[in-house]
């Protein structure tokens, strides 16, 4: 699926490097064209794959924190923090992450950063796939004030760079603001080595071919972290899989959900991360779509907007 050369990533960096934003650094058309299952990402970087399928050196499971606050669980959170397949509702926003830590979510004035700005978006508007100068939402949006590239240029760099810009919801992007990813998932390295993280997030929402009806899917979400090991000649995995994520599917690409976790409850130590991967298994969706691309029928798929690493800093 990889059809970028290297040459016109170079020549769009040299061009781009002063933007403040992220650089679109990919081929535009790369991965909007054909079928559904057509237009999946599925590269992984480096020795990413090795390492995942030599299997991981630690795993732990967690499941979604209880519904009334108890700061004594361990869990991930998501999107409203409510649970149920018959609750739209439940799948989308950022409340159950500000309910166990609303100190993540305050803005320099101590105000609750918002989901979206008054017009419930959360990018300045601009040209579909280009450049716009979105400062004004900083210290405003969560997703804008948090995102990877602001204080870290090395993210607004090649296809990946559309995971750190800030954008969480379609705006009207479609393909530019998102990846779609069979159950195969991607993995990436990053342009820097982490060294302080209390959390990790992303926003997500199940996509799909079936357009039949809005509704609820669940299925384990798997987010693998690389680490050079003590040779430093390949890298070792550290996995956290999320069981059971309710997610909003045929229900308007705005209904995004943050997902996420932080290092003390997966028992990571964040601490020198260089790479990361998401994968998924055990699709439920109550209309029968399939999670194998490779069949026949309908099918879904993860959909990507952002990846957060809030308040991190790198090395």
């Amino acid at each position: 699926m990889n059809k970028r050369s290297l040459w016109p990533l170079i020549l769009a960096g040299l061009a781009l490097s002063a933007c403040a934003d992220t650089n679109q650094l990919y081929n535009p058309t790369d991965y909007l064209n054909g079928s559904f299952v057509e237009r999946r990402y599925d590269v992984w970087e480096g020795s990413t794959k090795n390492a995942y399928q030599a299997g991981p050196t630690y795993s732990k499971t967690l499941e979604q924190l209880p519904l009334v606050v108890d700061k004594t669980a361990k869990g991930y959170f998501s999107g409203s923090g409510k649970t149920g397949q018959e609750n739209l509702a439940s799948c989308y926003g950022y409340q159950q992450a500000v309910d166990y830590h609303r100190t993540w979510f305050l803005n320099s004035k101590g105000e609750l950063l918002k989901w979206g700005n008054k017009d419930g978006s959360d990018i300045v508007h601009g040209p579909i796939g280009g450049w716009a100068d979105n400062s004004p939402l900083y210290d405003v949006v969560y997703s804008q004030t948090k995102r990877l590239d602001l204080r870290y240029s090395g993210f607004s760099r090649g296809f990946v760079s559309k995971f750190y810009n800030g954008q969480i919801k379609c705006n009207g992007w479609s393909y530019y603001a998102m990846a779609i990813l069979s159950p195969e998932g991607y993995g990436t390295m990053f342009p820097y080595e982490l060294d302080t993280a209390e959390y990790f997030a992303m926003a997500v929402l199940m996509g799909t071919d079936n357009q039949t009806s809005a509704r609820v899917t669940t299925s384990d979400l798997i987010v693998t972290f690389y680490k050079y090991s003590s040779n430093a000649s390949s890298l070792a995995s550290y996995q956290v899989r999320l069981k059971e994520v309710n997610l909003s599917c045929n229900n308007s690409s705005a209904n995004t959900s943050l997902v996420g976790f932080t290092f003390a409850d997966a028992g990571i130590e964040p601490r020198g991360i260089v790479g990361m991967s998401l994968t998924w298994e055990n699709l439920y969706d109550p209309t029968g779509a399939s999670s194998d691309f490779s069949s026949d029928g309908y099918h879904d798929g993860i959909c990507l907007y952002e990846v957060l690493f809030p308040d991190s800093t790198w090395n």
